[in-house]
């Protein structure tokens, strides 16, 4: 799956309002509208997927395991806070629910591809 694909489905998933994504963007700059809900939260967590899969471009493919990683991390993060905001903690709960949901589902896809088996055997 690319970057740009999952993106995209996550803001599907969980609302534009809250992941304003610019489809016809060229750059990782450009993706994400300015009126997000929590703008500086969603920023810096599409640009660390962006930066954590070593993306050169928003088409590039993401790895599964480096991206969960990622968002369990930033989760832990935002609920290590004392203060944090209880909004702010359910979008990174919904994100990481919605997340493994995309990502176990393309996994498993691509376990079962004819193109897998062949190389497995």
């Amino acid at each position: 799956m690319t970057f740009r694909q999952f993106i995209q489905l996550l803001s599907e998933k969980i609302g534009l309002h809250q992941i304003p994504v610019v489809t016809n963007a060229n750059e990782i700059r450009y993706f994400i509208a300015e009126d997000a809900v929590h703008h500086q939260l969603i920023t810096k967590l599409v640009r660390d997927i962006y930066k954590k899969n070593n993306c050169g471009h928003l088409d590039a493919v993401i790895d599964s395991e480096k991206t969960m990683t990622l968002l369990a991390m930033m989760r832990a993060t935002l609920l290590a806070k004392e203060d944090a905001d209880i909004c702010r903690v359910r979008l990174m709960n919904q994100l990481c629910e919605v997340a493994t949901a995309i990502l176990s589902k393309e996994k498993h896809r691509y376990n079962n591809s004819p193109q897998f088996k062949v190389c497995r055997r």
